[in-house]
């Protein structure tokens, strides 16, 4: 694992305890000493934002290994091949060397840069629950990670931690960032309001975005480990989570700086490349639903069609559907976390036996609602969605994970790591059945394998963490130990 350095960007704000368990210590005292810690915090957190939203197969193929896009003249990750552009490199070094390593130093400052003690609590308590985030993009696309040893300078080799128990850790970590958060009535980021570009400093939607993410981490568990699962959603129910679209994680960007426009605008707009389109999995799923969503999400082909590329193969740009014409502006938010993505995750509680309120189909119908509102559809268009026979859930084909899987799949579109953690989570769609890329290099890969160069300098760390995968081996088709 690389030393970390600290490169800070400009952006809006510059124009204008929650202490972790066994990672306390885990302090740079010697980095970016004279950097405003307000600084640190947007840096870290709009880079959180940009790698989730990022198109680039070095760094976020999810897109692409999920099949809500594909790729034309350079197939590699979508037949599964990371060996040319190095994605499990990319993700590894970008969450953190770019986000952690900011969160961590701006962490630090605020406790020594800020006179009002309550206020420095709640900037380090909200800096903690995005810690966590990324903590938990890393955890579930590797296994073992560096955590307890992580973002020390003075510990340039790493130990990787054991997976269920820094899961665990972040749970804690989570209802102690919501306990401390609930019971302050100092404000956060009081003077540097513009620092936090996700809500603006505003603590109850902190406190509900954490326990929509508690929410989010409890069902992950759901097949494995009932009783930790069970206590996490409760917690997280308990707590409040998302209740509209207004609560959505969500950042926009500045379209006055191409660096700081969105990312898939500066891919597939500003670069002039036409790297991705959709995937003919995804269209021809929608279209066969009549799901009112197709043309928000895709334009129409030359010949006035909706369409899909084939994964695996060399498509062309100018035969198939594009990205819709919003998702291509320069100012479309990144988005972190959806009220969608929450309702579904109740669905899913009810049906793992976890008693949430409401049923397992209102939920459902909730968060299919929710997601095509947020695209621009209307509460009728939804109504209509829902009574196709595919599509209610009383009459949908398949056990509920298939139910529940195809929509979130759906309604994840432009969710990234997600759209990809979907499939990993409920098994559907098959892609191994239903749309095996051509030319694929195996099946549907469960996890990254962890950067070249962890088992050249980090050796000894590296191989007791591959040894505790399924079959002792770093490869892409090990279960973690949340998979089914």
């Amino acid at each position: 694992m690389k030393k970390i350095s600290f490169v800070i960007i400009a952006f809006y704000m510059l124009l204008s305890a929650c202490t972790k368990d066994f990672n306390d210590l885990n302090i740079n005292t010697k980095a970016a000493t004279n950097v405003p810690p307000s600084t640190l915090f947007t840096t870290g957190e709009k880079r959180l934002v940009d790698y989730y939203t990022s198109t680039s197969v070095s760094s976020a193929p999810f897109r692409v290994i999920s099949q809500v896009w594909t790729e034309n003249s350079y197939v590699y990750e979508a037949q599964y091949n990371f060996s040319a552009y190095q994605a499990q490199n990319g993700w590894w070094n970008n969450l953190y060397e770019g986000c952690l390593a900011n969160l961590q130093a701006a962490k630090t400052k605020f406790y020594t840069d800020i006179s009002d003690p309550e206020i420095a609590k709640n900037n380090a308590r909200i800096t903690d629950i995005l810690e966590v985030f990324a903590y938990d993009l890393l955890l579930n696309t590797y296994g073992n990670i560096p955590y307890s040893e992580s973002l020390n300078s003075t510990i340039p080799f790493p130990k990787y931690d054991d997976a269920p128990t820094i899961y665990a850790d972040l749970l804690h970590r989570l209802d102690t960032c919501i306990a401390g958060l609930s019971s302050t009535s100092a404000g956060a980021f009081v003077g540097s309001e513009g620092a936090d570009l996700i809500y603006g400093a505003d603590i109850s939607a902190w406190i509900k975005f954490a326990a929509s993410l508690e929410l989010k981490m409890g069902v992950r568990l759901a097949a494995v480990d009932a009783s930790t699962a069970t206590s996490a959603v409760n917690n997280a129910v308990a707590t409040g989570v998302f209740t509209s679209n207004a609560d959505n994680a969500a950042m926009t960007y500045d379209p006055s700086s191409p660096s700081n426009s969105n990312p898939i605008w500066q891919a597939l707009v500003y670069s002039g490349r036409h790297d991705f389109i959709p995937a003919n999995l995804l269209v021809s799923t929608m279209v066969g639903l009549n799901d009112p969503r197709v043309p928000l999400y895709f334009t129409k082909d030359q010949n006035g069609n909706y369409s899909g590329g084939t994964p695996g193969n060399a498509n062309g740009w100018g035969l198939f559907s594009h990205p819709s014409d919003q998702m291509l502006t320069a100012d479309y938010p990144g988005i972190l976390l959806g009220y969608w993505q929450v309702e579904f995750w109740l669905a899913e509680a009810i049906e793992s036996g976890i008693n949430v309120g409401g049923t397992a189909e209102t939920h459902y119908d909730n968060a299919i609602t929710a997601s095509i509102e947020y695209w621009g559809g209307s509460g009728s268009d939804a109504s209509a969605y829902l009574a196709e026979p595919d599509v209610n859930y009383a009459t949908a084909t398949g056990p509920w994970q298939r139910k529940l899987g195809y929509q979130e799949w759906i309604a994840d579109y432009n969710m990234n790591w997600d759209s990809w953690t979907d499939i990993r989570r409920l098994g559907y769609p098959d892609i191994d059945v239903v749309s095996p890329p051509v030319g694929a290099n195996g099946n549907l890969p469960l996890r990254l394998t962890y950067p070249a160069n962890e088992s050249g300098s980090n050796p000894t760390n590296w191989k007791a963490a591959v040894s505790a995968l399924p079959g002792g081996d770093d490869v892409v088709s090990a279960k973690l130990f949340w998979e089914p």
